[in-house]
């Protein structure tokens, strides 16, 4: 809603309190109540009204002056805001953060986290537009500092992390290869739109790391129907002392971490045009491009200085459990139903089908002994927001998986928690004019973002198998 908008109601909210209060029996209730929906109004009015000038201003970055010898050369237009100004947008951005947060930011960077954090963003986008040349001394030192927002530290915080680890992660966050570390909330911001490009990321368990590697505890002793060898055992009053002894072992799972680079090059024209957003282009190209990537590898990545994927190599390297498809070199529906009765039930219910297109296209066209097809479930469900269903679990489509044929794989069902991303803090950037590209009228950004991802838990997943028989 705009500022003017905002200011209109709240001018109608506060006469018709001053009639109210004015008629001969004033309605004191309601006119209070009025009058603070009509407060309320004009705060969120001057709010919006604060940022909209700090945008204004953060848009207008001019051309960078020529380096001099100063460790602070005067290169473009500076922040100018007020510290109320820069708190509104702030605040705007991430919400207004409790007393806790606030001190656990506070600890972290400083009382002027706020005004810091505005700072090193203004710094990011003056770097994607202008290079290193155009920071001065103090906008280098923020971009290389991983400054939380009050999002990511309430997050790290339930998730058990104390103030000594996240000290920890700022300091190990910035080992960058190169470039400058983009903003958390940059990173965050394009691992989100990754999301909606994705079959595996929505659905798998995401671990956020500094380190190069994470180890899952992995609990062994199970078998088709227990994870664990942990077993319930009912006693008499008086039980033995080893009656309710249980098996209980752990392994560790090490998933290592990944560089992922990805390179994207632009007009100058384009990059120095101050009212193109650059930073969200820059986003969504590379969350397009690093989501299509990462989803083929979580799903048949080989492992070798990349993720694992659920089937490496689009191979059962993994030894999965298996349900044959009944037919040498094609699918049944009678194959599609054990493979679906393959998966144990406790986890049946969360399962999804994973297959390409054309897999789907051949079942599609499955018919029974009257000429009927047998996946009735696809039709009417096609429709924008629908998702499709073959025996009630859902549907995903994503194109590396392999296609029909003798001996494949084309299909995976299963819970996709069981797989495991991580995601390492810290993404960079980094921005190339030079001979080759200057003479092409264009800027190349490379990123690197550093991420692993393994099947930690083989048995949520089932494998469909082509084949007439074992």
């Amino acid at each position: 809603m705009k500022y003017q908008e905002l200011m209109a109601q709240a001018k109608a909210k506060a006469e018709e309190a001053t009639t109210l209060l004015s008629q001969e029996k004033p309605d004191n209730e309601k006119a209070t109540g009025l009058l603070a929906e009509a407060k309320g109004l004009q705060e969120q009015a001057a709010g919006i009204k604060a940022a909209s000038s700090i945008i204004e201003a953060a848009t207008k970055v001019t051309r960078p002056e020529l380096p001099t010898d100063s460790d602070d050369p005067p290169m473009g237009t500076e922040p100018t805001a007020k510290d109320a100004a820069i708190k509104a947008l702030h605040t705007l951005r991430f919400g207004e953060p409790d007393s806790a947060i606030k001190a656990v930011l506070t600890d972290l960077h400083g009382e002027d986290f706020e005004a810091k954090r505005w700072a090193q963003w203004q710094g990011f986008v003056k770097y994607l537009r202008y290079g290193d040349e155009a920071l001065n001394g103090s906008e280098k030192a923020l971009m290389g500092e991983v400054i939380f927002t009050p999002e990511y530290a309430k997050k790290a915080i339930t998730d058990g992390w104390d103030i000594a680890a996240l000290k920890t992660t700022m300091v190990e966050g910035e080992d960058q290869y190169g470039g400058h570390a983009v903003p958390v909330d940059y990173q965050a911001r394009m691992i989100e739109r990754m999301v909606g490009y994705t079959v595996v990321r929505p659905k798998a368990t995401i671990v956020t790391t500094s380190r190069d590697k994470v180890e899952i505890p992995k609990s062994t002793g199970g078998d088709a129907q227990y994870t664990s060898a942990v077993r319930v055992t009912w006693v008499e009053e008086t039980p033995s002392s080893t009656a309710a002894d249980t098996n209980l072992t752990f392994g560790l799972e090490g998933i290592p971490v990944h560089t992922a680079m990805a390179v994207a090059t632009l007009s100058r024209n384009l990059v120095e045009d101050a009212a193109f957003n650059l930073p969200d282009y820059v986003s969504r190209k590379f969350a397009e491009a690093a989501a299509i990537d990462e989803d083929n590898q979580f799903l048949v990545g080989t492992g070798a200085g990349k993720p694992q994927g659920i089937l490496p190599n689009s191979a059962n390297g993994l030894s999965l459990g298996t349900a044959i498809s009944g037919a040498a070199s094609t699918l049944t529906f009678n194959g599609l139903i054990d493979l679906q009765y393959a998966l144990d039930s406790q986890y049946r219910k969360n399962a999804a089908f994973i297959g390409e297109k054309a897999t789907y296209q051949a079942i599609s066209k499955l018919l029974d002994s009257n000429g009927q097809y047998l996946w009735r479930d696809q039709f009417g469900r096609n429709t924008v927001g629908q998702e499709s269903v073959l025996l009630g679990n859902l549907v995903l489509e994503q194109e590396a998986l392999p296609t029909i044929a003798s001996s494949a794989f084309p299909l995976i069902f299963g819970d996709l928690s069981g797989y495991y991303i991580v995601d390492r803090i810290g993404m960079s950037i980094e921005r190339y004019l030079d001979s080759s590209t200057a003479t092409v009228n264009t800027v190349k950004y490379v990123m690197r973002r550093r991420l692993g991802g393994q099947c930690a838990e083989p048995w949520r997943f089932k494998l469909q198998y082509v084949a007439a028989s074992e």
